[in-house]
């Protein structure tokens, strides 16, 4: 029902006025007098003006895939931003479907463990102080398809502190995006056979400020760390030589068939567990970036030198050879850093989803800081602990945890 516009008498209108001052000093924006009803905004829609000291926005459209888990994982990240000189704490975080209804919220030790400042990915937080930037990491995952949103939106709710003619509690809904509607994209395996410790999620806060834009191309992205022996060994002899380690030297392959756009073969192995430091630009040691179709290409690091058998311009077939797995760039050990983005850079683009045609899933290594330790040892070499209680063989499906697997063969 329509109703009519409301009109403030004279002295009601000089007290508003006077508040907006008063809130304006107080938290640092800027006056403003209101002498007639405002208008809709035109970016929100919004009938009557609201304080937002703090801005949210969706980086990249949310991606999903359907994990070895049996669920469908969706992920993007929520930048959010303190516009004013006061510091802010986030109290709490719901993310809805568009339209509203709930799908989760975070709050507590759970919004905790999923923020941090811009810059600072490992330091859980949800404190903003005065004017900077924070990072929602948000994971979320379904029992079934159809339970994937097709957009999200966000109520955030923020504490001012005592002490202001608002709050200290404010809300605001903002955040809204479109969820990406393909499917992840089906893949062959990288590497051949073997019984393979996949790291999953160790560039999952990869976002990096690239070529003027705040770029996450390592979101999805997988280390393939360790190749185990019979004994569940990841070496055998010096871990401070990468020939000790099973891994090193196996031949790294096509995902697909597609054209070789970047083949670099120029940098040092590392020392394993003794790395030196690298620039940005060799960062990704010797590597190698296929395009795969419209706006998907595949990226291999760490390649051994004097590995990489393809040349930029060329066409290569699925299973085709590439390289051979190595330690260059910034690496620590031996492992092919491999990711799917939107881009033809491993950092300055948009990181892509992406499921594997077949595998068998033998189980998971308890921690990654298990999987460094048996990495790292000397002789005797413990073998890796593997929990077995996740097995079986998948098609059409991603990797999800610290994933032991064995890959087709050809």
């Amino acid at each position: 029902m329509n109703r009519p516009a409301l009109v403030s008498p004279p002295g009601a209108r000089r007290r508003l006025v006077a508040l907006a001052v008063l809130l304006a000093a107080a938290i640092g924006l800027p006056t403003v007098a209101w002498s007639r009803a405002p208008e809709p905004s035109p970016q929100t829609g919004a009938k009557h003006d609201t304080l937002t000291p703090v801005t949210q926005r969706v980086l990249s459209p949310p991606r999903w895939y359907h994990g070895d888990d049996g669920r469908f994982h969706l992920e993007y990240e929520l930048k959010l931003t303190n516009a004013v000189t006061v510091p802010v704490s986030v109290t709490s975080l719901k993310v809805l479907r568009s339209g509203g209804q709930r799908i989760t919220t975070l709050s507590g030790g759970g919004l905790e463990a999923a923020m941090s400042l811009l810059g600072a990915p490992d330091q859980p937080t949800t404190e903003l102080p005065p004017a900077t930037v924070g990072i929602v990491w948000v994971d979320l995952s379904f029992a079934h398809r159809r339970q994937v949103p097709r957009g999200i939106e966000h109520r955030l709710a923020v504490d001012v502190g005592p002490g202001f003619p608002v709050g200290p509690i404010i809300t605001d809904t903002g955040g809204e995006a479109a969820v990406a509607s393909k499917p992840a994209r089906e893949i062959g395996p990288p590497l051949r056979g073997g019984r393979w410790v996949a790291v999953v999620g160790a560039h999952r806060r990869a976002l990096q400020p690239v070529n003027g834009a705040l770029r996450d191309g390592q979101r999805f992205a997988i280390d393939w760390s360790a190749l185990l022996d019979d004994a569940g060994r990841t070496h055998v002899g010096d871990p401070n030589q990468n020939e000790s380690y099973f891994n090193y030297g196996q031949p790294v392959l096509a995902v697909g068939a597609g054209k070789v756009v970047e083949a670099v073969d120029r940098f040092p192995d590392q020392v394993p567990n003794h790395p030196d430091p690298v620039s940005l630009g060799a960062a990704d040691g010797n590597h190698v970036i296929l395009k795969l179709g419209k706006g998907v290409f595949a990226g291999y690091a760490h390649l051994i030198p004097g590995s990489v058998r393809v040349h930029r311009g060329e066409r290569v077939r699925e299973g085709q050879v590439l390289g051979k797995l190595g330690n260059s760039g910034n690496s620590s050990g031996p492992h092919l850093h491999f990711q799917s983005m939107n881009h033809p850079s491993l950092l300055d683009a948009d990181g892509l989803p992406f499921v594997l045609d077949r595998f068998t899933l033998h189980g998971r290594v308890p921690s990654l800081q298990v999987l460094i330790d048996a990495d790292a040892a000397p002789p005797p070499v413990p073998p890796v602990p593997i929990d077995r209680s996740a097995h079986g063989r998948f098609r059409d499906r991603g990797l999800t945890d610290l994933d032991v697997v064995t890959l087709p063969n050809g």
